[in-house]
């Protein structure tokens, strides 16, 4: 048997020049035998890679003691062994372990995962794509059918994805294929992506796993040593009461489920609809034909003024402290093409041809922290961006208005802002401004701190929700499917062995979170920051997880291309552009439709950019590496 690593390994070795010269970039592939065995590894690495370096690797990989390994390459008609300090030859017989395989961790309990959103639907699909499957597992989610919190509590009827499906689908992964409709249909409305859910956990075999319409109401820890403590849930299954033991929790509890409320002064008084514009708990008909506010301007208003141009209201009035930045979906699709990241300052001028066409200077909001030359630029922002172009068209047509101010009271179908300024004739606000977590699930989890996404510190308990708002300098993407990928396979690895969870205690590198009432968060809901250095410290401190991340990272570079490719994505987004200007004509708004503002011509300057900025790093790090 021959176990065949991809290049992803190559980023395990360092290239080494002699002297001032500099390193050496070529590649061979060594292959290595166990002795009395007829398992076979090939593994690439670098032509000056040192026999010690491998060794490492391995004693790393495998849990064994340092000075285990002996390798020896035949020379002449006789075997010698290898130094460490020399190159790994070409063909290699390893002594001290009997297996290329690692040997996994056997546990009495299945392994519980709550919730049977995007990520925990992953797992599940981790383990049943396995060979052979890994089934000793039982998944728990309080609603009837699959999808999660998004989908099934927040979204509306008319909702829609605002990122490409591209990156955003459940069989994301480099063996399985994607939704036939891709390339006409990018952004599936709520309901479908509801019953893709479901149909793709039917093909991959999640559901008889799964125990809908049970609630995990409380979780007990049995034992007091990491290695060897179990979980005892009491789950509620429609009224009826029952426990079960539990290896593992993870648990994904969603994003953020709580609208944040604000009461206005006079409420009582304004006699119209007042309500929090998530889910179908409106009747957004009540909107047709009338003004709208829309308080708020993050990633849920932009969607609410798309329903509101949708069921045709009069007029819409954004109202809001800070606008924070909404992205064109060509933006969007740019960053998630990308075969590395694109940086802020790419990603912001992307952004020109539409913030030009309804006279906003993108780069002037307070989000946008940038230096003389706006070559260093960072994005930093409490929501997470809108996506759309149906913003941008109700701004040019003038059916939508963003204000920057607070409202102090309310009268009869009237706000009253801070500035003085009075808007009359509105009998909707749709309250928009923003999410908290649920304390309760601090509780369920036994949390005083969050190492990274692990509740004190314990494997075995593990809960991730998607971070909040924007803080980078860099964009690898808008969209949650390389992200769950990732949660997914990186706890599973972790739960098959161990021991590589050692290096991540040991090291102290993750960043801690704790719960802050003040602010109404919770200790599992995390910023940006919290999550990136968390993937970042992960994979430097567990070479398994870093090497696999080496394949999966490309992968949404190449289904982006696969699914959406530039002429077809840019027919759709202008398809859709024309619908929404035809409607907005037909409700009165007789200004004269602008052309999309994106042409190819447009697109591959800034991919021409992107690959400048790759070639421009490459040769920075040669620099480094060579001196």
């Amino acid at each position: 048997m021959t176990i065949v690593l991809d290049d992803g390994m190559l980023q395990a070795w360092k290239p080494k020049g002699v002297c001032k010269d500099p390193p050496s970039m070529s590649v061979k592939r060594v292959e290595l035998r166990i002795w009395q065995s007829d398992e076979h590894l090939s593994l690439p690495v670098y032509t000056n890679t040192k026999v010690a370096e491998v060794k490492a690797l391995m004693e790393q990989r495998f849990g064994l003691d340092p000075g285990v390994l002996k390798f020896t390459h035949k020379q002449g008609s006789m075997y010698r062994e290898n130094l460490d300090c020399e190159e790994i030859a070409r063909h290699v017989t390893v002594r001290g372990i009997r297996s290329f395989a690692r040997v996994r961790q056997v546990y009495a309990h299945p392994h519980g995962i709550i919730g049977a959103g995007h990520i925990g639907l992953k797992l599940a699909m981790t383990w049943l794509m396995e060979k052979p499957p890994y089934t000793n597992f039982v998944l728990f989610d309080k609603r009837p059918e699959v999808g999660g919190t998004s989908w099934w509590s927040q979204a509306n009827s008319t909702s829609r994805l605002q990122t490409e499906v591209g990156v955003y689908h459940l069989e994301f992964h480099e063996d399985n294929g994607w939704p036939a409709d891709c390339r006409v249909n990018p952004w599936p409305t709520r309901d479908q992506l509801l019953e893709r859910f479901k149909k793709t956990s039917e093909e991959f075999g999640i559901l008889p796993y799964c125990r809908m319409n049970t609630e995990v109401t409380s979780l007990n820890i049995i034992g007091r040593d990491f290695s060897t403590q179990y979980y005892e849930l009491q789950l509620d299954h429609q009224g009826a009461k029952s426990t079960a033991n539990v290896a593992s929790v993870s648990f994904f509890p969603g994003n953020l489920t709580i609208p944040k409320r604000v009461i206005y002064q006079g409420e009582d008084q304004y006699d119209g609809d007042i309500v929090y514009g998530i889910s179908d708990e409106f009747d957004y008909g009540r909107a047709t034909g009338v003004q709208v506010a829309i308080i708020g301007s993050g990633a849920f208003a932009v969607e609410n003024v798309r329903t509101c141009v949708e069921y045709k209201a009069l007029k819409v009035f954004m109202i809001c402290r800070r606008k924070t930045i909404s992205m064109p979906r060509v933006v969007s699709w740019l960053l998630n093409q990308s075969l590395q990241v694109i940086s802020a300052a790419l990603a912001v001028e992307a952004m020109s041809p539409m913030y030009d066409l309804i006279g906003v200077d993108q780069w002037g909001y307070y989000s946008v922290f940038a230096n003389e030359s706006r070559t260093n630029v960072t994005i930093k922002q409490k929501s997470r961006f809108g996506i759309g172009d149906v913003y941008f068209l109700s701004m040019y047509f003038g059916f939508c208005e963003h204000i920057v101010d607070d409202i102090k009271r309310v009268s009869r179908h009237r706000l009253h802002l801070v500035s003085g300024r009075s808007i009359e004739d509105v009998p909707v606000m749709l309250k928009l401004l923003g999410f908290n977590g649920e304390f309760e699930n601090d509780r369920l989890m036994k949390i005083k701190e969050l190492y990274g996404w692990w509740v004190n510190r314990d494997l075995k308990r593990y809960i991730v929700a998607e971070p909040l708002g924007v803080d980078a300098n860099n964009f690898a993407g808008t969209s949650f499917s390389p992200g769950a990928i990732n949660w997914a396979e990186s706890q599973v690895h972790l739960l098959h062995y161990p021991k590589d969870f050692a290096a991540v205690l040991e090291s102290g590198a993750m960043p801690v979170h704790v719960a802050d009432e003040s602010i109404d968060r919770p200790a599992y809901v995390v910023e940006a920051r919290h999550g990136s250095m968390t993937g970042i410290s992960l994979g430097a401190l567990v070479p398994a997880i870093s090497e696999r991340g080496q394949t999966v990272g490309p992968l949404k570079h190449k289904r982006m291309w696969q699914m959406h490719p530039l002429d077809s994505f840019l027919a759709a987004a202008k398809k859709e552009w024309d619908t929404w200007s035809k409607i907005l004509q037909d409700m009165g708004y007789d200004r004269e439709p602008p052309e999309y503002p994106y042409t190819e011509e447009i697109v591959k300057v800034y991919l021409e950019k992107e690959q400048e900025a790759y070639r421009q790093a490459e040769e920075a790090w040669l620099k480094r590496t060579a001196g």
